[in-house]
This record gives C-alpha cells, structure tokens and sequence, in this order.
C-alpha cells in the first residue's frame, strides 16, 4: 500500500496558518455584522416599544387630569365661566403641574363647526378657535382618548420644544354643550430608548460574542473540510492527468522495448527472404508473435468486462500480473451476493490497492482476499511494505486510496485502513448485498 505521504511541519504550518487567518477574518466580519444587526434590531424594538409607551402614559395621566377637572367643568356653563371658574381650574391642576406629569392643559368649547379655547394655562390663547377633524371628533364624543405628537404650527407656538404628547378627551359641559379637555403630557421617548438600549445592548452582545466564541472551532473546521475538498479535486484532477501521462508512457515503453524490436525484426527476415527462404517461415512467427503482443497491450488498455461471476479469474490474472505476484484466496460465490457492477467496483479497487503496493510501499509479499457470504462481500490486500500513518491526510498527488474510498462511499460500502510505519498495511472493502 502506498504511503500517503505527509508534509514537513514548516510546509504545513504556513498554509495552515494561512487558512486560519482568513478563516478568524471571515468569522469576525461576520460577528461583526451580526452584531450589529442585532443592535440595530433591539434599538428599532426599543424605540418603538419607547413611542408606545409614551402613548400608553400621555393617555393614562390625561385620564387621571380628566378625572380630577372634568366633574367641576362638566357643572358650569364654559360659555359664561369667569375669572373665579378659571382660578378653581388652576388649582385642581396644580398637582399635576407641580410634579411635572402635565405640561399644559386647555379646554375648547364646541361651537357649530368649529371649537373656542375658553381656558389655557396660557392665558394669551385664550379666545382662539379652530375646526376639529369631523373623524377626531367622532372619537372624542364616543369617549375615546385620543393622543398625537403636537403639530408644529401657529396654535401651538408656546407647546414647542419636543418632548410632548397631547391628549384629547371629549366631554360635556354644565349647559350641555361638547367639550373638549386637551391635555399635553411631557414623554422622553428619546432617553427612555437610549437607557433601555444601554441595559439590554450589553447582555445582547456578550450573547452573540459568546455564541461566535463557541462556533469559533467549527467555523475553523468547516473551513479545513472545505480546503481539504478544494485540495483533493485539485489534486484529482492532477491524479487524472499523471494517470493519463503514464499511461501513455507505459504504452510507449511498451512498444519501444517489447512490440518495435520483434517487428523489426521480422522486417529484416523479410529482406533476407530472397536469399535464405528458410527466414519467411521465421519471420511469420515474429509478426504473430507482435500481433499477440500488441493484443496483451491493447488488453491492458481496454480491460474486459468483469461481472460478478468471473470476479475470482479476474482478481487472479491482477495479482498474478505484476511483481511482486499476489497471492488470491476466495470463498463463496460472487454471483449470489454481488451484482456487476459491484464487481466492476471491486475489481477497480483491487487493481489500485494493488499498484499502490507494488509501486509505493516496496511490499515483497501482497495477498489478495475475496470473502463472500449472504449478506456482503469483503475484499482485502494486505501487504508487508512500508506502511504509513492512516491519521495523517495524503500528501499532494498522493490520493488513490481516498478515491478508492469515494467510490466505495458512494456505492454503500465501508473501507478501513490499518497500517503503521514500518508494519505493512491492510485494507479492507465491504460492500453490502445489493438487490
């Protein structure tokens, strides 16, 4: 068995070292890019958690203020209310006032088609009136609480400066007249985002570094897997190619030392025929004598078929045709387990297994076992060559046995490799029944 061959330290290092830096590179952009999505994620979360939140209190405070005002409102005229009913309405908004929960609050008194504001805490936009949205004022008198941001216009030129919500309330005054209660309620969606996204933020990103810390190995392995796999169809290709090259070699040599020789020979019969006719007789030998060796070689390109039945012959004229000679052993009939092209595979297999001891691992002894039962079929060749360290990946051009394996993978079957420097080797190929 050949030797996958293993690199010295400072040829495997570097790439290795390679890999893993474009490898902890990828993983931290990465990281790094999932992070940031995910803060991006909790600050939007947050935010509009933070917008409904500021509605949810802009609405609850302005229940409370209507709760405390809109019973001492809802007993008086607005229309007629005087200095003394805007003092009472000022101090029950005192509170409110006092401990910051409300910033302003007017009460409009609806007239026809449009609303007059008859009480602010400013009292210099008392008197304006305005036309409410027929849909806002459907909501109000079915007894909904309204809340909008403030617009950014004339009417509330003293409400400026962000940081608000106003609340409308529909109500009815003491003359039965709709009225409406606005309340503006101060809201800080902006540091109420910012304090929430500085407590969760930290134990997200911890999270996601944790989690990029514990799939750190297996980024690492993948990316080894997936260089190994670019490796190996690399060096397939090269194995095809030097296939290839020595094949033709092979069949070069072949001609050049075996086929040529006889035919020139036989050339040289014929041109001495005419003298000594005795040589034609010898000459037609030397050329059948070609023609059978140019047959073996022409054999030796295009193998014959093998099929399940004639595996053993087959396995028997591989090892007998190479040096050194391999000893066969078989027991059970092929033919009931294996179908062809199983035994096709099998075939290949050995014909590999076998050059690679012959050719790599100096083996003075190879032997060649079929062992067929019921249920599957077992080849091994074990022989006493130089052996190698099955833990350690082939070295460059060095990938028989890993195709061997491919293939026996992708026909069902299992190889196992026991070897050692120094200690021969043995492999063996199961393949399961198949039909």
């Amino acid at each position: 068995m050949s030797a996958p061959g293993t690199a010295g330290p400072d040829v495997v290092a570097g790439p290795d070292r390679r890999l893993l830096a474009r490898t902890l590179a990828r993983h931290a952009v990465v990281t790094a890019a999932a992070v940031a999505l995910v803060c991006a994620l909790v600050a939007a979360g947050v935010w509009w958690l933070a917008h409904a939140e500021a509605e949810r209190r802009a609405e609850e405070v302005s229940r409370r203020v209507a709760t405390a005002v809109v019973v001492g409102l809802a007993d008086r005229d607005l229309a007629t209310a005087g200095p003394a009913g805007r003092e009472r309405l000022l101090a029950d908004l005192a509170p409110f006032r006092a401990t910051g929960m409300v910033s302003r609050v007017k009460v409009w008194l609806v007239e026809g088609p449009t609303a007059r504001l008859v009480f602010s805490d400013e009292a210099r936009i008392e008197g304006l009136t305005r036309r409410f949205d027929p849909v806002l004022a459907a909501r109000l008198d079915g007894g909904a609480a309204v809340v909008l941001p403030v617009p950014d216009d004339g009417e509330h030129r003293y409400e400026r400066g962000g940081g608000l919500r106003e609340v409308f309330l529909g109500f009815t005054d003491g003359a039965g007249r709709p009225a409406r209660l606005e309340v503006y309620v101060p809201v800080d969606v902006d540091g109420a985002t910012a304090h929430a996204v500085g407590l969760l933020l930290p134990p997200a990103v911890a999270g996601m570094l944790l989690v990029a810390a514990a799939v750190l190995p297996l980024s690492v392995a993948l990316a080894r897997r997936r260089e190994r796999e670019r490796t190996e169809r690399r060096d397939a290709a090269l194995y095809g190619l030097a296939a290839g090259e020595l094949a033709r070699r092979d069949l070069a040599r072949r001609l050049h030392d075996d086929v040529l020789p006889t035919l020139a020979g036989a050339g040289l019969m014929l041109d001495l025929a005419p003298a000594r006719p005795e040589l034609l007789d010898r000459a037609r030998a030397t050329v059948g004598d070609g023609v059978v060796r140019i047959r073996s070689v022409l054999d030796a390109l295009h193998p014959a078929d093998v099929d399940a039945a004639g595996l053993p012959a087959a396995l028997a004229a591989l090892a007998a045709g190479g040096d050194p000679p391999a000893a066969v052993v078989t027991t059970g009939d092929p033919a009931g387990t294996l179908d062809d092209r199983g035994a096709v595979l099998l075939h290949r297999v050995a014909s590999e297994l076998l050059r690679n001891a012959r050719a790599h691992a100096r083996a003075r002894t190879v032997e060649v076992g079929l062992h067929v039962a019921a249920a599957r079929a077992r080849l091994t060749v074990t022989d006493d060559g130089t052996g190698f360290d099955p833990g350690r990946g082939p070295a460059p051009g060095h990938i028989g046995l890993l195709l061997v394996r491919r293939a026996v993978a992708d026909a069902g079957g299992t190889l196992e490799v026991r070897s050692a420097p120094d200690r021969g080797s043995t492999v063996t190929v199961v393949l399961p029944r198949r039909g």
